[in-house]
């Protein structure tokens, strides 16, 4: 039987368009490859075409960004880029105050709690039943010592999308109105690229981390955009690559797939994000039928003339979040693989009394309509199987 992957949120397979536009770079899987396998920090032919290589990829990216391409900065992923946003900032610094959300990926919360553990005063704030901050909160939660505010823009468990832009002007007013620099704005946007504009400038950050593994681009390969005139400290030391804030031999093939990775996202984003939209919608409809389960995160069937755009706002095309009373997340997922469907389940994050019984879907590009009537017909088949042991919990 076919098996389905509705995981993309935690990793996504190798576009053959990527691969190909990597294949050069590649040792053994062309003629050209001896060629262009050189270091690109070496001085000879092979470090040349190598260079130029990631240089254009840079370029690339940029463009998409709407950044300078010296603002580019290559890591080895989503995770050390936030690292580096987060703790690069914090040793420049001579202020100890840092806003985030208690909805951030571990990526952003673990330095955090790590600097929390130096002395510095972290502010974690809360999220509504929509999984988005209050932004009321957060103009309060400024102060003087606030170097840092790192808001995410779109969460990866139930799809949240988070108001950077609103975000952005909250702290250019506050400023503007404390003549201060400070604080800078950065945002884990590892899960936006398919579906959300990343332009920096309309967006307003300060600092912004991708990836390629969730944007059907090559594992351990990732970037931070930095915008001119902000120090970081390096938290990799060693041979000064990267204008000296990430040492290491550069990954050439994972940086050119990642350019190509990221152009095809742009390339395609209206499209795709329509088409997984219907999808998803669809699938809710058919979800909200079964008794016992609940939606979590904005909900797309909202009755009020402003639900449809609402929801397009604040949850990404492809992603939904359920639990089932009695059911524990974890079950679903076991049951659910053997049946050849691979979901995930983890934090609800808008509901402690969820945070152990959610699935999370996540569609993708091979995802097609036939697959939601399999999906259904699968999840009833377990309900039905485990019920009157399900149902009678307490």
């Amino acid at each position: 039987m076919k098996r389905i992957y509705w995981d993309t949120a935690a990793g996504t397979p190798v576009d053959r368009r990527v691969l190909k536009a990597m294949m050069p770079f590649l040792r053994g899987i062309s003629s050209e490859a001896l060629a262009k396998e050189g270091n690109p920090a070496s001085i000879h032919k092979e470090g040349v075409v190598a260079s130029k290589a990631v240089e254009t990829a840079r370029a690339k990216i940029a463009k998409i960004l709407f950044a300078h391409p010296d603002e580019i900065i290559f890591t080895g992923s989503g995770t050390e880029s936030d690292n580096l946003a987060i703790l690069g900032t914090a040793e420049m610094a001579t202020k100890k105050h840092i806003i985030t959300t208690s909805t951030e990926h571990k990526a952003v919360l673990e330095p955090c709690r790590y600097l929390q553990k130096k002395g510095f005063k972290i502010t974690y704030l809360p999220v509504d039943k929509d999984g988005q901050i209050n932004l009321k909160e957060l103009k309060e939660s400024l102060t003087n010592d606030t170097f840092l505010v790192s808001v995410m823009m779109a969460n990866n468990e139930i799809g949240a999308i988070q108001p950077i832009k609103e975000v952005a002007k909250i702290i250019r007013h506050y400023r503007k109105n404390n003549n201060r620099r400070l604080p800078y704005l950065h945002t884990d946007a590892c899960q936006a690229p398919r579906f959300l504009d990343l332009n920096v400038e309309k967006l307003g950050v300060d600092l912004l981390s991708f990836n390629g593994s969730k944007i059907y681009g090559p594992k351990g390969i990732g970037a931070l955009y930095v915008r001119r005139g902000i120090l970081l400290a390096p938290i990799v030391w060693g041979g000064g690559q990267e204008r000296g804030l990430r040492s290491g031999t550069l990954n050439v093939p994972g940086i050119v797939g990642l350019a190509e990775a990221l152009t095809i996202c742009e390339q395609e984003r209206e499209k795709e994000s329509a088409r997984l939209i219907k999808l998803r919608d669809k699938l809710i409809v058919e979800l909200k039928k079964i008794p016992n389960l609940k939606i979590n995160g904005p909900d797309s069937q909202a009755d009020n003339n402003q639900g449809r755009a609402l929801i397009d706002e604040k949850r990404l095309p492809n992603n939904i979040n359920f639990s089932i009373k009695g059911f524990e997340g974890e079950q679903l997922v076991v049951e659910l693989d053997a049946k050849g469907l691979a979901v995930s389940s983890g934090s609800a994050c808008s509901s402690h009394d969820l945070a152990n019984n959610n699935v999370r879907i996540s569609f993708g590009r091979e995802t097609a309509g036939a697959d939601l009537n399999r999906f259904i017909k699968s999840l009833k088949e377990i309900i039905e199987k485990y019920k009157n042991l399900c149902y009678n919990k307490t």
